[in-house]
């Protein structure tokens, strides 16, 4: 599907008519045919993704009208890149020297414009011949967002048919009275239900109450045993420390340092650890070397895993088994009708519906979120059915999958986009709700509506994902908006799988891990996880103008800084680089370069300053350097009028910083009141 796309394109043309009109000059016109062009296409679209499963030559039109929307895209971006900072940079003097140079790059505007034309004129005739027709549509504010208003979320309000597990595993497994270690497992397949079930036990009273200290590690595919042992660590914190401190103090730890100071927590002490989500055995076995291995110490482990026999040592293995057809029934009542009864006329295809489900959890609850957009329709309902049908006949892929599909296929465009963004984000990792909303806005995939906030309008996206239940909920904050949310990694991996059709997306291992690219490949998107290896595949790839978003996961230090200059300076378009927890002591000087950046993660690192060119960074919306501790920051921020959040803990300065010019600013994080200049606030 192009939606994604598309609806990227014609929110940049759309900006760009709204906002550079008096830049167009006689282009305007070509750049409103091209928006009404694409906007009607997303019509034809629908008709086309119904097609397109059967039919090969209707996906490679999906393809084509996909590749289009980027392409114009990129011609917009660049345009307004090339006549747009210049201006904002040099004052009246400047504006009247760029004279000659608006001239030359409105002519090439006008010509790539043309070329886009022509091949959207081409796209318009093979749709006849394949005969795509029109659909209309128009977007519906989710029935679940508006639920949502009326009652907050709820811990385990999708918690059905665990009682009886979670009896066996505190009688047989945790609360037994021997001392020493014992290791029970949860198995099964995703989406059975596992982590729930481990979640349920972890936060009964009785364990609570039985043991001294509780941490819960995600260990995923992508294990990173420093990274693991940093985060047990940190949560096992005593009430008076500070976990800023002692993050700062592990952050250059070796390996046996780190497994020092975590022994030096748990001696003595009894303790119970859920270890969520291991894929191998070798995973498992360098993690325990970690732990103290105390005779006279009750010592529990709770692991989880899609792997029969993992790990090896359990005394006490606990297979999950699929909910039961009533089970199943009372699970999609609490995710279809928040627990309330299902009418009369419902109850046939309902239960028909379950059966596709299996007695699968996680696909209960996608279904139950399908439903419940469809507002107790038995028309709708039959629709969800249909299509149901319809994606196992056609579909090579797992039941379960086939739900999902489904799912991301019922999503309206702007949702379908900020699904997709979660692809960027590490499997398992607790995503903050701000950073997330933050992201989609630097991507350009939301617009001002009414007297909404960009970020309002997000959060009401995510709140219509959570409802939906392809994210869920991880941390709420005090006024009960949402903190952090995670997403199952089963939809993590359907949410990289469409990146990858939609958006260009890729990720960088290593060379083992790395599809070849097929010539003409533009890739707009990437994430590049931490080894020395992947750096350098990176950085030794051919120059990517293309590229809107950079994501550096883990590990790196000063890895990042082999990329050439030349590189950097090539990505212009990049709207958001995230180099969050890579152990930076500088930043890389070309990086100013980057004049369309909207979104600089540098969160989490050993940054001493940042260069007073970083100026230049005239659209920059979000500068988060929180967790750079004592950070020298320019007075240049005041010329950066783009900002809306900054966010910082601390830094050195003898001079109040200026902030007059910051009308868009919306968050100042952890700067104290005796770092700013008062009265340049407005």
């Amino acid at each position: 599907m192009a939606e994604a796309a598309i609806l990227f394109a014609v929110e940049s043309l759309g900006n760009l008519l709204i906002e550079k009109v008096d830049f167009l000059g006689d282009v305007e016109e070509q750049v409103r045919w091209v928006k009404r062009e694409l906007q009607r296409m997303q019509g034809f679209l629908k008709d086309a993704n119904e097609k397109q499963a059967k039919n090969e030559i209707v996906r490679k039109w999906i393809s084509e009208i996909r590749e289009l929307a980027q392409d114009a895209e990129d011609v917009i971006e660049t345009f307004i890149l090339e006549i747009d900072n210049p201006r904002r940079r040099r004052g009246l003097l400047g504006r009247c020297a760029c004279f000659p140079s608006h001239v030359y790059h409105l002519n090439k505007l006008g010509n790539e414009i043309n070329l886009i034309k022509a091949q959207l004129e081409d796209i318009k005739k093979s749709r006849d011949t394949y005969k795509i027709e029109h659909i209309q549509g128009s977007f519906k504010r989710s029935y679940a967002a508006e639920q949502r208003k009326l009652s907050p979320w709820q811990r385990n309000k999708h918690l059905v048919g665990l009682d009886e597990d979670v009896k066996l595993l505190l009688e047989r497994a945790i609360l037994g009275e021997r001392e020493g270690l014992s290791i029970a497992s949860i198995i099964g397949m995703g989406g059975i239900g596992k982590s729930t079930l481990a979640r349920a036990v972890y936060n009964h009273a009785e364990v609570a109450h039985r043991f001294d200290r509780r941490a819960w590690m995600v260990v995923s595919e992508q294990f990173d045993l420093t990274e693991t042992i940093k985060e047990l660590v940190l949560q096992l914190l005593e009430p008076n420390e500070n976990k800023q401190e002692v993050l700062q103090t592990m952050k250059n730890f070796s390996e046996q340092q780190l497994k020092s100071i975590l022994r030096d927590r748990l001696e003595g002490r009894r303790y119970f650890i859920v270890v969520d989500d291991v894929w191998r055995q070798q995973d498992w076995e360098s993690l325990a070397t970690a732990f103290p291995d105390e005779q006279d110490t009750s010592t529990r482990f709770l692991v989880t895993s899609r792997v029969q026999n993992i790990p090896r040592r359990a005394r006490y293995v606990h297979e999950m088994k699929t909910l039961d057809p009533d089970k199943s029934w009372e699970l999609l009542l609490k995710v279809a009708f928040d627990g309330n009864t299902c009418p009369r006329e419902l109850e046939d295809i309902g239960r028909e519906i379950l059966t596709k489900c299996k007695g699968l959890p996680l696909a209960i609850t996608v279904v139950g979120g399908l439903l419940l957009e469809q507002r107790q329709s038995r028309i709708g309902w039959e629709k969800v059915l249909q299509e149901l049908n319809s994606h196992f006949e056609i579909s090579g892929s797992s039941r379960i999958q086939s739900i999902l599909e489904l799912s991301y296929h019922d999503l309206p465009p702007h949702l379908k986009s900020c699904f997709l963004c979660l692809s960027f984000f590490k499997e398992d990792a607790s995503i903050r709700a701000s950073k997330l909303v933050y992201i989609w806005i630097a991507e350009g995939l939301i617009s001002q509506e009414g007297e909404m906030t960009m970020e309002d309008i997000s959060r009401s996206y995510l709140d219509e994902l959570i409802n939906r239940n392809m994210v869920r909920v991880k941390d709420l904050k005090k006024d009960g908006r949402v903190k952090s949310c995670q997403i199952h990694d089963l939809l993590h991996e359907l949410s990289i799988r469409k990146a990858k059709e939609e958006i260009n997306f890729e990720i960088l291992k290593d060379r083992g891990n790395n599809t070849p690219q097929s010539l003409g490949y533009k890739p707009r998107h990437c994430a590049i996880y931490g080894s020395t290896e992947s750096y350098n595949i990176f950085s030794t790839r051919g120059v990517n103008k293309h590229i809107r978003s950079l994501f550096f996961h883990g590990g790196g230090r000063d890895d990042v800084d082999c990329c050439p200059p030349y590189k950097w300076k090539s990505f212009r378009l990049l709207r958001v680089l995230d180099m969050e927890g890579l152990g930076l002591r500088k930043l890389p000087d070309t990086i100013v370069e980057l004049v369309g950046l909207r979104y600089l993660g540098l969160r989490d690192n050993a940054l001493e300053e940042l260069p007073r060119s970083i100026s230049r960074l005239k659209n920059l919306q979000v500068l988060d350097v929180f967790a750079n501790y004592e950070i020298e920051v320019p007075n240049v921020i005041w010329e950066m009028d783009s900002l809306r959040h900054i966010y910082t803990f601390g830094f050195n300065r003898e001079v109040p910083l200026k902030m007059d010019a910051l009308k868009n600013i919306q968050t100042l994080k952890r700067i104290r009141g005796s770092k700013l200049m008062h009265r340049h606030l407005t």
